[in-house]
């Protein structure tokens, strides 16, 4: 077993017909409270039973909801294989939310939320410029502080301390390719390039290299070894309760389940011939058009075989979260122990004319995954039909574990809704991002979703005049429709290809609630304490950078990769968050 490198951070709704009624369900819903010092600690639950509990929260990175048994999927190709058994079988001993949403559709933003329980917009680490305000207070914190033991393990470059994500923990480590062999690839790289009469690898090129390897790496068997020997310390010692955060990364893209075990490919599609083995899914020109405006060029049975390797991609991880929920039955704590299961983002596969995730908001990439177990405490194989939210998540681990609350929180627990006492929720969703393909241009778009209705908000403005015409790229987008919400009818049209038109008496509907959420929202953000800017901004390169570009010579200039953008964000920021007018 590879060890991993270490990283040690030291930071210890439906719409109602009135407007009195909307209104009471958007307070309700929004659930905001009093932000007068983001680092007091809110008391237990009323509710809470005076017994404290470990927490085991799992993050699987861009696991699509509808490719686990729990909520219906069958795969094409090995109908007597299942694709998530250990998760189907959490999900019946557990409650499954049925209608959970993340923030947005990638995994640095998300995963801030799930930490911090505030929407993107609120918590404001919406790119990889900014890092957590020391004004904001972690779940990991909040754990911390109330005494428990606290463990993180994450297996992706956007999970990095650098960003705040190791606030709180006692032991926060990467389960990533090693120093050793982030170098040795560099190295390798640059032997390639002196032989083309090429100049060597430069910073920016460094760094694109470590993110695309976290595409190649298999790193689930490290992240389980961590949280094993973090659970066999915890079992020995037994003097405190514990929190432990483990993130997966292997369903990501590159979808190469014969690098994590030999022939777990021709299990989920036996009868393939074709020439697609999921390698550099994203960047494949034989996928798509990747000049505008995109065009889909794959078959579709290459594609379905591709959906085949996404699903024993998600196989293996659950593999994983299955050792996990055996290693706590057997060391005796998984009676006390909560489990949640979540995803960060999903994926899209052609819904709606793309691949991959981080370009748009809609259902395929942004409605996840959720499952809660708290052993003798939540009911049995429960469904939740209403909307939960990833921010939602810190505020129930808190109650549920009897730690102190985030006072801040903009989620709030759903211990309610599995009583069935909750009002109904809704959810935003957020992407300010640049553009991932050529011609898209820097792409800033809202979502909101209640319980009948999706917006979808297109920013359009001056910051990105030549190419304005490709920030949407996904061609089903009507623009002829003459503005810039889109509004899906969820309960007529839940996969949300048929937006409606302006005229519809619905769209007005829609967009009214959600201008009133919207507000509601921007008056409770401007209340939060901030940071200077330059607190925001100031980012350092993650460890394994750091010393790599050290060792190879470079200076670190402050700016990760060279092209000041931090400047074009502030510009924009403030104008494209504007409430509703």
């Amino acid at each position: 077993m590879t060890s991993p490198l270490i990283a040690r951070n030291s930071w210890s709704q439906a719409i109602g017909p009135a407007v009195g009624l909307l209104l009471t369900m958007v307070v309700l819903s929004l659930g905001f409270l009093s932000c007068s010092d983001s680092t007091s600690q809110g008391e237990p639950s009323a509710e809470w039973d005076g017994q404290k509990r470990n927490v085991v929260l799992i993050s699987i990175d861009s696991l699509r909801r509808d490719h686990l048994g729990l909520y219906g999927h069958k795969p094409r190709y090995s109908a007597g294989i299942p694709v998530s058994p250990n998760l189907d079988a959490l999900g019946a001993k557990g409650v499954v939310f049925d209608d959970a949403w993340t923030t947005t559709s990638w995994t640095l933003p998300s995963h801030m939320a799930l930490m911090t329980g505030l929407s993107d917009r609120q918590h404001g680490v919406e790119t990889d410029k900014f890092q957590l305000d020391p004004l904001r207070s972690t779940l990991a914190q909040r754990f911390q502080e109330s005494g428990w033991n606290t463990a993180g393990y994450f297996s992706g470059p956007y999970l990095d301390p650098r960003y705040g994500f190791g606030r709180g923990f006692d032991d926060y480590r990467s389960g990533m390719l090693t120093q050793e062999a982030f170098l040795e690839r560099i190295a390798n790289e640059n032997k390639k390039r002196a032989a083309a009469n090429m100049e060597p690898m430069d910073q920016r090129l460094i760094q694109k290299l470590r993110d695309r390897m976290s595409h190649w790496d298999i790193t689930s068997p490290r992240i389980n070894q961590l949280g094993n020997d973090f659970l066999d310390e915890q079992s020995a010692s037994g003097d405190k309760p514990f929190f432990l955060f483990l993130h997966y990364f292997d369903a990501h893209y590159d979808h190469i389940p014969d690098e994590a075990e030999e022939g777990l490919a021709k299990k989920f599609d036996p009868g393939y011939r074709g020439p697609f083995d999921g390698t550099n899914w994203y960047f494949d020109e034989r996928v798509m058009e990747y000049e505008p405006p995109h065009r889909r060029l794959i078959s579709g049975r290459d594609l379905e075989h591709v959906k085949a390797l996404y699903d024993a991609e998600i196989h293996w991880v659950d593999r994983h979260v299955g050792e996990i929920v055996a290693k706590l039955k057997e060391k005796g704590l998984y009676e006390n122990t909560i489990i949640m299961v979540i995803s960060d983002h999903g994926d899209e596969f052609f819904d709606h004319g793309s691949i991959g995730h981080r370009s748009t908001l809609l259902a395929e990439q942004c409605r996840i995954p959720m499952v809660l177990s708290v052993p003798g405490v939540t009911p049995e194989g429960k469904r939740i039909p209403g909307i939960s939210r990833i921010y939602d998540v810190a505020p129930t681990l808190l109650d549920f574990a009897g730690a102190n609350g985030l006072a801040e929180a903009e989620g709030s627990s759903v211990r309610e809704m599995i009583d069935g006492e909750a009002a109904p929720r809704t959810a935003f969703q957020r992407i300010f991002s640049g553009g991932h393909r050529k011609g898209s241009g820097l792409n800033v778009r809202d979502g909101w979703r209640s319980s009948r209705f999706t917006v979808l908000r297109q920013h359009r403005g001056d910051f990105d005049r030549e190419t304005d015409q490709e920030l949407f790229t996904t061609p089903m987008m009507i623009r002829s429709l003459g503005s810039s919400f889109y509004v899906f009818d969820r309960k007529e049209d839940p996969k949300e290809m048929r937006p409606l038109s302006p005229k519809d008496p619905r769209f007005k509907q829609a967009i009214d609630a959600f201008c009133l959420d919207f507000r509601a929202a921007e008056k409770a953000s401007a209340q939060l304490p901030r940071s200077d800017h330059s607190v925001l901004t100031g980012m350092k390169l993650s460890a394994e950078e750091q010393a790599a570009l050290a060792e190879l010579g470079y200076a670190d200039d402050g700016d990760t990769d060279g092209s000041g953008k931090v400047d074009l964000m502030a510009k924009t920021l403030a104008p494209l968050t504007e409430p509703c007018d």
